[in-house]
């Protein structure tokens, strides 16, 4: 399958997947990303997500850990599997206090739920240079 790339010039917003299986989490990501100048897509699960990283590649990619069908570390695991998709920096995000900071080779960050959205802006920058 032929996947377009999700910037396709030098002036076009970064665009970043959000994937969370509670809706409310992606609207409100959603919103707050696109007014500080991303352009998002959002997902309720990581096969979702696959489905549309297939159609368009995310320049980003901020996940959950614990979702349905396929958790976020599978997720990032797959993502970095993939060839195509293999350089997309992938945040990792959780609240469950059980985990502890998974950053590593298949995700580059992991944020502590709640975000905080100057760090979570500060961790995309770093990650898109």
């Amino acid at each position: 399958m032929r996947r377009s790339p999700g910037r396709t010039g030098l002036n076009k917003m970064p665009l970043l997947l959000v994937v969370d299986d509670e809706v409310d989490i992606t609207e409100t990501y959603a919103m707050f990303l696109s007014l500080h100048g991303f352009e998002v897509m959002t997902a309720d699960n990581a096969l979702h997500a696959l489905e549309l990283i297939g159609q368009r590649m995310p320049d980003l990619i901020l996940s959950d850990c614990m979702m349905p069908f396929m958790d976020g570390v599978e997720f990032s695991r797959r993502v970095k599997a993939d060839p195509a998709s293999c350089r997309v920096p992938f945040i990792l995000m959780s609240g469950a206090p059980q985990l502890h900071d998974l950053a590593g080779p298949c995700h580059q960050a992991f944020l502590r739920k709640p975000v905080l959205f100057q760090g979570l802006l500060l961790e995309i920058a770093r990650l898109l240079e």
